[in-house]
Parts: structure tokens; sequence; C-alpha cells
């Protein structure tokens, strides 16, 4: 059974597709790589031909696509009839919605109760993008339409490989809700609890994040479209956060709804004015930032504390853009809350299209039963194609590495900052190893090189990637940790040997690597630890400022042209540019600095 998912509603951000195959996940491709448009928002063509490429099918030959979002304004395929009523009566209690509206939904809950299914009025937005995928492929499979959060749940849950779990899905919208608990056994998720998106954890972060000026809202929006809350995750170790207690009068945790969203930030409620990103570091935003993020921290683990009771089961799987900080995520590991923890590598709404796509071939009788050891789904190229890239670039020089791990950790050792392009590309927001930027760790210097390459904020940490049998060595944490998605601390011990990957309280966002996951950058790292001494890198997304992770050949050498990268790595090939003063060759490798 093929199943396509594609996330391409015309309220979503970060669009992608999908595809499954007898239950199998066999490639995933968020939109952004192709169009080069950071956190695009148009349907993802592109991203989709990729997905049956990889696959090797036309669309003729798909069984079903699913769709991640409910489109109709009213019907079993609306929102409306996806919420429960006594968050219904709730909304109408705070004013939020129309008496007309909790009407409807009773007349809805009717029709389902009796079996009357209908749909109308779906949303024009997506009836043109439906339209246009029909256009496009002329002949479409049937369209499953299921809720957003549920789609988030799916999308942690079957690929944790695990039988049951408690599942939370913490986004700042999807659909009526924010905050969803949901048991699942077997191949069924059943929603259990439900915070309407009025009250949303990723709101009251994003709201934090753009009163601190770390990002901005453009003109003709009404919310920010740059997701910079991990710069507010960033700053918050520099602040105090005792130091800002107003942020209690934000987000209350001391309620029966888990939290309560109270207000957004405001001078009147914090008692300074909102900031500037140059202001970032001054005492009352950096206390404020570590105020946020303990507030945050505690909603969440309420909620889990909550929902492992509720469910029964100490697995715990987290889904939704929230999911992403990875503070939270190392707090929930450190205070034991669940004996498992899962979360998928692309949990922002990037990920839906995956979570539709195993939701449906669940459905059909295909749930997966592995856990996902890689988020390596996207497009590869080979030495062939890299090489054609290569002769149509006149301001590079290149030639075949004799042995690249070897030769690149030469580099490495030497103070060199490498562009690392290596088989698939990477699904989800993160880097890990196979599109990214790596350097030595053992200088602040390098790392502030690699900050200025990439156009961030200077105090903004950089994380390592070790090999997973010595990530104890170096971290209090030797969890498993392949995605990068939590936060542990750098042993004191440690810290003078990898400063560039230590933030300002020691703690780092390692990634665990094995040699099954990633045979070349396993290998990499032990021929670096022969030059250096250790096995870690740092390891940063390979991109410039402002542009999505590059996903080709093409895209690799320009970000090379246009940053101060020393030496491009495009698969077998060393890439210099074609200036005398640039021209470093790898010389002979021989001696250790270990």
């Amino acid at each position: 059974m093929i199943v396509l998912g594609i996330s391409g509603d015309q309220d979503t951000h970060d669009t992608s597709a999908a595809i499954v195959c007898n239950g199998v996940l066999v490639a995933a491709a968020e939109e952004e790589r192709f169009s080069r448009s950071k956190h695009e928002t148009r349907f993802p063509l592109a991203a989709i031909d990729f997905c049956l490429r990889a696959a090797g099918l036309r669309m003729d030959q798909v069984h079903a696509i699913a769709f991640p979002d409910k489109p109709f304004r009213s019907g079993c395929d609306s929102y409306l009839a996806e919420m429960d009523r006594n968050i219904v009566w709730r909304l109408w209690t705070e004013r939020q919605i129309r008496f007309r509206r909790v009407a409807h939904k009773h007349l809805l809950d009717a029709c389902l109760f009796t079996g009357i299914r209908f749909n109308w009025g779906m949303n024009p937005g997506t009836a043109a993008r439906l339209a246009l995928l029909r256009q496009h492929y002329h002949a479409v499979p049937p369209i499953r339409f299921y809720d957003h959060h549920l789609a988030h749940a799916a999308a942690a849950y079957f690929t944790s490989g695990w039988d049951e779990a408690a599942v939370i899905t913490m986004d700042w919208s999807g659909g009526p809700y924010a905050t969803v608990v949901w048991r699942a056994t077997g191949p069924r998720i059943v929603r259990l609890r439900a915070e309407p998106e009025s009250n949303s954890l990723g709101k009251f972060y994003s709201d934090c994040t753009l009163f601190l000026g770390l990002s901005h809202v453009p003109e003709g929006e009404t919310v920010p479209t740059d997701f910079a809350e991990g710069k507010t995750m960033g700053l918050a170790p520099y602040g105090n956060k005792d130091a800002a207690p107003a942020c209690s009068a934000l987000l209350e945790v001391s309620n029966s709804h888990w939290y309560r969203y109270l207000r957004q930030p405001s001078q009147a409620a914090l008692g300074f004015p909102p900031g500037k990103r140059e202001y970032a570091l001054d005492r009352p935003y950096r206390n404020f930032a570590a105020a946020a993020q303990r507030a945050l921290e505690q909603a969440v683990q309420r909620v889990v504390r909550s929902a492992v009771d509720a469910c029964g089961t100490r697995a715990l799987c987290l889904g939704g853009g929230v999911s992403l900080n990875c503070s939270a995520n190392g707090m929930l590991r450190d205070a034991g809350v669940a004996s498992s923890i899962w979360v998928f590598p692309g949990s922002g709404d990037a990920g839906i299209s995956v979570g539709a796509a195993l939701l449906c071939a669940a459905e059909l009788g295909e749930r997966p039963r592995h856990q996902l050891s890689t988020a390596d789904l996207g497009p590869e190229y080979s030495s062939e194609e890299c090489e054609a890239a290569l002769k149509r670039e006149p301001g590079v020089e290149y030639r075949r590495a004799v042995n690249v791990a070897l030769d690149v950790a030469q580099c490495l050792a030497a103070g060199q900052i490498v562009g690392w392009f290596q088989g698939r590309m990477e699904f989800g927001p993160r880097a890990l190893g196979n599109r990214s930027i790596l350097a030595d760790p053992g200088s602040v210097e390098i790392r502030d090189r690699v900050n200025r390459i990439k156009g961030r904020e200077m105090w903004r940490p950089l994380a390592p990637v070790v090999t997973a049998e010595r990530a104890g060595d170096f971290f209090e944490s030797a969890a498993d940790n392949p995605f990068m998605l939590f936060r542990t601390y750098v042993k004191p011990c440690q810290r003078g040997r990898i400063p560039a990957v230590v933030h300002v309280d020691g703690s780092a966002r390692p990634e665990t690597v094995t040699r099954y996951q990633n045979p070349l950058l396993y290998d990499l790292l032990l021929a670096f630890e022969r030059y250096a001494g250790v096995p870690v890198l740092l390891n940063t997304s390979f991109n410039a400022a402002g542009d999505p992770i590059v996903c080709s050949p093409g895209d690799a050498i320009s970000t090379f042209l246009k940053t101060e990268l020393n030496l491009l790595v495009l698969g077998e090939f060393l890439v210099i540019r074609r200036s005398s003063a640039q021209q470093h060759w790898p010389a002979p490798r021989e001696g250790s600095r270990a």
C-alpha cells in the first residue's frame, strides 16, 4: 500500500511531503529545500515530485493521499466536528466564539451520531491547492483528511517503535487546539484531553521572543514568520530566572487547566519596554528569557506528569513545535517523569505530512513496527552529479580525496571550517551530519568565526556531535541523542577541551552517532580524534543567514562561495576557491596534536 502525505494547506508554514510504502517511511522533504525560501508556505509540488522519484513511483501508483488538515467549514471533515463539547462551552464562556458556533457544534454531533456524513464549504485556499495538485498530476488518488494535532501525534508515536505510549502534542496552534494528550495503543491513538488554541504554550513562547526583539512581524502579517524561538532558548542561560517574577503574570501553572496563558508580554506587565536584538544581553531581557524558559518548562512538566498518570504508561512521545525546545526536553529527561522519551526529529509543522501518511497506512493495516533510526529521508546525489555541478562553476577548484575522513580530519584539526555535504539530506530543522558545517570544538575563536559565517548572534551556542560510545566521557547524560533534541551538561573536567560547544551554563545539545547511523561521519570523528584527541566536532546546519539548509550540490557550492568557509567537501570531492590566496589542499597526513 502506497500513501503520500502532503502538508500544504494555505495556513501551513514549512510545507512538505512524505511517502510511506508498505508501512515504511521511504522519503520526506520540506518544500523550502527546493524553493530556497525559508519556512516555505507554497504547495509542495517539488517535495511531492522528489518523494515519488525516491520511491520509484508515479502518482497513479499511489493508493491514497493523506492531508493533515480539516479543510471544510462544516461537516465531518471540519475542525468544529473535531472539537470536544467541553472546549466549545469553555470558549463560549470566555467569549471567544459566538452562540451560533455552539449550536452548529450540537447539530454536527447529532448528524455524526445518526450516521449522517456531509462536508460543506471547503476553504477556498485549500480548494485551489488541491486543484493545483490535480492539474499537475491529472489523476490523483482518494484524499483522506486528518486533524493537525493527530498528525503530530502519529508522527511521534508511529516512529517510536513502541506498542503503547502517552503522546503529547504541543504547538502554537493547529485546528482548534494548542496542547493535546493522547493514549496510543497498537494502531489506535485516542484523544484524552486538550487545550484550545487560545491557551497556547507555543504562542506564549513566541510572544516572549517577539517582546525580546528576537523575531518580528512582517508588514501585512499578524504573527512572526521567522520562527526565532530557538534564540530565546539560547539566551535564557545568560539570565537569572528568579529575577523576573512578573513572568507568572503571563503564564500561570497553578490551576486545574494545567496552565493558563493569561496575557501577552508588555511594558505594563513586566516593567520594561520591548527589546531589540542588539540589547538581548542586557539584564532585564536576558533575565526575562530565563524566566520565560522556566515557565515553559514548568507548564510542560505539569502536562507530562498528568498525561503519564492518565495513560498508565511511562513511555512518552512528544510532537509539535514546542517539542523542539531541547532545554525543556532535557529537563523532562533529568526529572525522570517518564521512563523513555521519544521526540520525532521533524516535530514542527513540516512533520505533519509524515504523521498523516503513517496514520493513513496504519488505518489500512500497515502500522510501522520499528523505531526511526535516522532522519536521512531527503535527496541524495551521485558523484557524477556532484562533479557536474563543480564543472559548471568556474570559481572553484576540486579534486578527489584519497581518504575523505582522514583528509578532512586533518583540515579540521588545522582550524579550517568545513562545509560537509554527504548522502541523503536530513528531514527536520537540524543538520545531523549530512548537510553540516563542521569545525574543531577546541577553540572559542573558531566558534565565533562560525557564528560570523552564518550571520548568527555571537551569544548563541553551537552544538557538538560525538561518537555514541564516547558520549559518556564528555556529557553527564550519555543517553542516545541521534537527533540533537535533548539538552545535557558537559562534564566540568571536559569543558576546557571542547569550549566551542559549551554554553554559558555548561550545557550542550549533543548529537550522538553510531557507525550504523552514519558510517562516514563516524569515521570522520575517529579520524579527528587521532589528530585532535577528542571524538567531538562542532556541528551546525550548512546554510547562510536567512537561507534554508542546502539541498543540492549547486546549493552547497553557492553557499560555500558566498561565505567564508575554508573548504567544501562535496561527496568524495574536496573543493576550494579558485584564488591562490585561498588554496589550501590537505598536506600529507602525519603527526597528531592529541
